[in-house]
C-alpha cells in the first residue's frame, strides 16, 4: 500500500512540473531567433589595399606605390541569416555582387559575379587586361559602421594590338582593407 502511494506521489508531483514547463518556440525555417536584419542599407567608404601577390608588371608597380584609396559603394541586403552585398568602385569600374552568411555581428560572402574588366598601364608602358576571378567579402559592423577585408585574384593577359590576340601572363591577387559608413 505505502509502494502504491509513493508511485502516485512520484507520479503525480512529475505530471505537475510536467504542466510548469514551458513550450519552445520553434524558428519556421530560414528564420533565425538572433539574426535579424542589421547588415541591410547601403554603405559608402573606401577601399586601401594592403597586400599585392603575384601580378607580373601591375603587381610590381602596385607593391612599388603607396595606393591611395579606391572610393566606392557596398549596397547590402539581408534576409535572415543570407546576406547580398554589391561592391561598386567608383575608381576601376569594377562591381561584384556577393552572396554569404551573417553572423551576429559579421558576415562572410564570395562573389558571384564580377562585370568588368580593368585596363592598366605598367610604369614599363606594357598595357595589361585584368580579368577578376574570384573574390571573397567579410565584415563586422559597429553602429553605422562596416570593416572589412575584401581579397579578389585576377588573371592578367597582355593583348597584341597587330595580331589582336590575348596573352595570358600572370595571377595576381589584391587584399584590400575597408571602412563604410551607413548613408
Amino acid at each position: 500500500m505505502k509502494r502504491a502511494f509513493v508511485v502516485a506521489g512520484v507520479l503525480m508531483v512529475g505530471g505537475v512540473l510536467g504542466g510548469c514547463t514551458e513550450n519552445p518556440v520553434t524558428p519556421t525555417p530560414g528564420q533565425s531567433l538572433f539574426i535579424t536584419g542589421q547588415f541591410a542599407g547601403t554603405f559608402a567608404g573606401t577601399t586601401v589595399p594592403v597586400r599585392v601577390s603575384g601580378g607580373e608588371c601591375v603587381g610590381a608597380d602596385l607593391r612599388a606605390s603607396v595606393p591611395g584609396p579606391d572610393q566606392g559603394t557596398i549596397t547590402l541586403t539581408q534576409n535572415a541569416a543570407d546576406v547580398t552585398a554589391i561592391i561598386r568602385s567608383e575608381t576601376t569600374g569594377l562591381t561584384c555582387r556577393y552572396d554569404g552568411n551573417a553572423s551576429f555581428n559579421g558576415f562572410a560572402a564570395t562573389a558571384v559575379s564580377c562585370d568588368a574588366e580593368i585596363l592598366f598601364q605598367c610604369s614599363t608602358g606594357q598595357s595589361r587586361i585584368l580579368r577578376p576571378i574570384g573574390s571573397t567579402f567579410t565584415a563586422t559592423q559597429n553602429g553605422a559602421t562596416a570593416n572589412g577585408t575584401v581579397t579578389t585574384s585576377y588573371n592578367i593577359f597582355s593583348f597584341d594590338a597587330a595580331t589582336k590576340a590575348e596573352t595570358p601572363v600572370a595571377g595576381m591577387t589584391i587584399e584590400s582593407q575597408f571602412t563604410a559608413i551607413r548613408r
